[in-house]
C-alpha cells in the first residue's frame, strides 16, 4: 500500500485533534469508562506493538498515578506468549491503529479466554479489533493516511490520559478542578507543537549537510520521554533506512557506549528531569570520541550552534507529546535528501506475507 498524506500536516494536525479528543470526551469516553466503573478493576494491561506500544509506555506511568492501580505495558507477543498469570479482576486495552494488528487481536481474544475485561483501541471506526473487544476506545484524529504514523502517536497517549481522568473523576479519584488543571497543561503543550515543527525545519536546513553523511544513529532517552526514544528510533528508521538503534541512559551505559566510534551521530532527548545533567556528563565523554553529537533541549546554556534548541514546555508528564516532534519532523525531509519517500514501503506486500496484518 502506498500513502499519499503529509507528515508535516499530520504532526501540526495533532494540536487540533488533542483539542478535540478533551472537548469531546463525554462522547468519546462514555461507554468505555462506564464499563470500566461497572466492573471490579484491579489492574489493566496495556497491549500493542510498535507505534501503538510506545504510546502505552509514555502513558503507564501517569496511568497508574492517577488510578492508584498497578499499570503494565505490554507488547502483545510477549503478552501472548509468556503472560500466564493474572488477576481476575484485570483489563486488557488492546491499541491497534488501523484495527488489523495481529498479535494485539489474539491478545484480546486470549484476555477473553481467561475470562478478563477487554477495550480495543483504534482509529479506524469498525475495525477488525473491535470485533475482539467488549468495548472500544476510537482515538479521533481523522485521516491519517502516511507511512509513519506521527498524529496517531501523539494523540493515542492523549487519548488514554484523557480516558484515565474521565475515569478518575466518575470514581472520585480526582476533582473536577484537577482534571481541569490536567487538561490545561495538555494544551499548553500541543499548542507549542507548530512552533518545534518550525524549529526543526529551520534546524536541519541548518545541519543537513552533515546530517547526511550519516550511516548510524544512536538515539538516548530517559524518564518521561523513554517511548520518545522508542518511537522516534522507529520513525528515522522507517525513513532514512540504515542504522538507528535507542536506547535508555542508564542501559546505554552498561556496555553499549563501547561501539561508538568517530563517524557515529548521536541525539540525546535532553527533557529536563532528573537525569538531565547525568546525560549532560555522557554527552562531553562522547564529544571526545565523535563530533556528531546533538541534544534536544530547552537550555539555552546548550547552544553550542549546533544542538537543537527551542523552547520546550518541558511539563513533567506531556514532554512526551512534544520531544516526539523534531524526530517525526526529521523524517519527511532527511528522506526526502536521501532520496527516498518513506510513504512508499520498501515491500507493499510485507504484512501479507507475514500475516502480521488481517487483511
Amino acid at each position: 500500500m502506498n500513502f499519499t498524506g503529509n507528515v508535516e500536516n499530520y504532526v501540526l494536525e495533532s494540536n487540533h485533534y488533542i483539542k478535540n479528543i478533551i472537548e469531546n470526551r463525554k462522547k468519546i469516553f462514555k461507554e468505555a469508562v462506564d464499563y470500566f466503573c461497572n466492573n471490579k478493576i484491579e489492574q489493566i494491561y496495556l497491549i500493542g506493538t510498535g507505534t501503538s506500544l510506545h504510546s502505552h509506555i509514555a502513558s503507564k506511568m501517569l496511568m497508574e498515578r492517577i488510578l492508584k492501580i498497578p499499570v503494565y505495558a505490554e507488547d502483545a507477543m510477549i503478552f501472548n506468549d509468556f503472560t500466564t498469570i493474572f488477576n481476575k479482576n484485570s483489563l486488557v486495552l488492546a491499541s491497534s491503529h488501523g484495527g488489523l494488528s495481529t498479535s494485539t487481536i489474539n491478545s484480546l481474544k486470549k484476555a477473553t479466554s481467561f475470562g478478563l475485561k477487554t477495550i480495543a483501541s483504534t482509529a479506524v471506526h469498525n475495525s477488525e479489533i473491535t470485533k475482539y473487544a467488549d468495548k472500544t476506545v476510537y482515538c479521533e484524529i481523522g485521516e491519517e493516511n502516511a507511512g509513519p504514523k506521527t498524529k496517531g502517536y501523539i494523540c493515542a497517549i492523549v487519548t488514554n490520559i484523557v480516558f484515565t481522568l474521565e475515569i478518575a473523576l466518575k470514581q472520585n479519584k480526582i476533582t473536577q478542578e484537577e482534571e481541569n488543571k490536567y487538561f490545561e497543561r495538555i494544551i499548553k503543550t500541543a499548542n507549542n507543537i507548530p512552533n518545534i515543527v518550525e524549529a526543526t525545519k529551520n534546524w536541519y536546513k541548518k545541519h543537513s549537510e552533515e546530517l547526511l553523511k550519516c550511516h548510524r544513529l544512536v538515539v538516548i532517552g530517559y524518564g518521561n520521554n523513554l517511548a520518545t526514544y522508542m518511537e522516534g528510533t522507529l520513525k528515522l528508521l522507517e525513513s532514512v533506512r540504515y542504522s538507528v538503534t535507542g536506547y535508555e541512559l542508564e542501559q546505554f551505559m552498561h556496555g553499549i557506549y563501547h561501539s561508538i566510534w568517530q563517524n557515529d551521530f548521536m541525539f540525546y532527548i535532553g527533557s529536563q528531569g532528573k537525569y538531565y545533567t547525568r546525560m549532560l556528563r555522557m554527552k562531553k565523554y562522547f564529544e571526545e570520541r565523535t563530533e556528531h553529537n546533538f541534544i534536544f533541549t530547552s537550555d539555552k546554556k546548550q547552544d553550542n550552534g549546533k544542538n537543537f534548541i527551542t523552547d520546550f514546555v518541558d511539563d513533567d508528564d506531556f514532554s512526551c507529546l512534544e520531544y516526539i516532534v523534531p524526530l517525526q519532523i526529521l523524517t519527511t525531509y532527511w528522506s526526502k535528501d536521501l532520496g527516498i519517500n518513506c510513504n512508499i514501503p520498501s515491500d507493499p506486500d510485507f504484512h501479507k506475507k507475514m500475516g502480521s496484518y488481517m487483511l
